[in-house]
């Protein structure tokens, strides 16, 4: 028996992520991705590898070698791994997408890894039209949820969460003069996050290191200072936002002493980066006043899980409809190879009859036309069965009528060359 298509069984994840394992062994393995395909390519036909700080996935079209081969791959560490098939793993991928797996519920720099990681597949040829249809829903899934449920509802992340709780108090940002002390990661989310939200504000960057100042303010527009300064920039500030790393408060209480009345201190450095207590006349966030207001954030987002995931069940049975029409497919591929076949060997018996018969060649096109257009309409509720028997999961059905179609393809092809040379033990005609 031939097979026509790959079932969706035949697809199957084998996952490490920051659910199943310490983020040391993620961690390990997120550089391997390009060895990953070196390894296990050979034994599956398709595959993608989803090498991200908190998952390290291979996504592939099953073969017990493949298994194996994982396995090995991921040496001590493959006892941290799963292994989903099917529809399952397909639903592993789109919660994936979708944000609902992430270490923090609704984050979206994941849908972007998910694309990435499926057009570097493609860019080395191992994503061929299987994981070209389950990346497509995925990515698909992933846009719908964000767009139709609010799993991404502010911000959760210290940075995102310090804007947001600062912009809440002073209103708006538009002619604030904000003060960044800090050019790491956490800094640079912060000067970005203030300046998409308002082009006015006057955007100060104190770091260290004043290279990098410098370079953080022109991406944000805003002005670079070395924290030698950081007396005289407190006391311009409407709002100090300070991300670094510091044995010691970096901020001494004798500094805000000066500071004027009602600024507001924003802390998101850890240890903290500004003495304590804070004069009275300041406004001051730290880490805990921000972490109940990532808590507040992630309530709001835990509530529309239970949407996101009827969305993904929704687009679930599209794509399983779509991977089953792929059997249809094939088989209406080999059905329409071997009616090709025969219409042209009709044809060319056809074309030299009319010819005897003196009828010119735009008759003998014409009567290309009308044959090709018969065997469509004449196949057309085979071409209908195999669509429905493909989505009921009937590919047994196809598997035989592909069979019976290739063996008559078999036969003409080695019957060929007999009928298109003359007849043993007959003469050709004189010319």
């Amino acid at each position: 028996m031939v097979l026509v298509a790959r079932p969706l069984e035949d697809l199957v994840v084998v996952t490490v992520n920051h659910r199943t394992a310490p983020l040391r062994v993620v961690g390990a393995l997120e550089p391997r991705a390009g060895e990953a395909y070196e390894r296990l390519h050979a034994h599956t036909d398709e595959m993608v590898v989803l090498a991200t700080c908190n998952r390290f996935e291979v996504y592939a079209l099953y073969s017990p070698r493949l298994l194996a081969e994982a396995e090995s791959f991921l040496g001590s560490y493959a006892r941290y791994a799963r292994v989903l098939r099917g529809l399952d793993a397909a639903r592993h991928l789109f919660r994936v997408a979708s944000g609902l797996e992430s270490a923090i519920l609704g984050e979206n720099e994941v849908l972007g890894q998910v694309a990435r990681a499926y057009e570097e597949a493609r860019r080395r040829g191992h994503a061929g039209k299987y994981m070209s249809l389950l990346f497509h829903y995925a990515v698909k899934t992933g846009k719908l949820v964000r767009s139709r449920t609010q799993i991404s509802y502010g911000n959760v992340g210290a940075p995102g969460a310090a804007v947001h709780a600062a912009e809440k108090l002073l209103g708006s940002y538009d002619r604030r003069t904000v003060l960044v002390v800090g050019a790491g990661e956490a800094g640079s989310i912060i000067a970005s996050l203030v300046r998409q939200k308002s082009r006015s504000a006057r955007i100060i960057v104190a770091n260290r290191t004043l290279e990098k100042a410098v370079e953080l303010a022109e991406r944000v527009r805003g002005e670079a200072h070395g924290l030698d300064e950081l007396p005289g920039l407190l006391e311009e500030a409407d709002v100090v936002f300070l991300a670094v790393t510091a044995r010691e408060p970096l901020v001494t209480r004798s500094m805000l002493e000066r500071v004027r009345p009602g600024t507001l201190i924003v802390d998101v450095s850890n240890p903290p980066a500004v003495e304590q207590p804070v004069p009275g006349h300041l406004g001051y966030i730290g880490l805990q006043g921000l972490e109940r207001v990532i808590e507040k954030t992630l309530e709001r987002r835990r509530m529309e899980v239970p949407k996101a995931e009827r969305m993904i069940e929704e687009q679930l049975a599209l794509f399983r409809k779509a991977w089953m029409r792929r059997a249809a497919d094939e088989a209406i591929t080999v059905m329409m190879e071997y009616a090709g076949q025969v219409v042209e060997e009709e044809l060319r018996e056809l074309q030299g009859r009319l010819q005897g018969l003196g009828v010119d060649g735009a008759a003998a096109s014409i009567t290309r036309d009308f044959a090709q257009s018969l065997v469509k309409k004449l196949l057309r509720p085979l071409i209908v069965y195999a669509h429905r028997a493909a989505e009921n999961g009937r590919t047994g059905n196809l598997e035989e009528l592909v069979e019976m179609f290739r063996r008559e393809i078999e036969k003409k092809t080695s019957a060929r060359p007999e009928r298109d040379s003359p007849a043993r033990g007959r003469p050709s005609c004189p010319r």
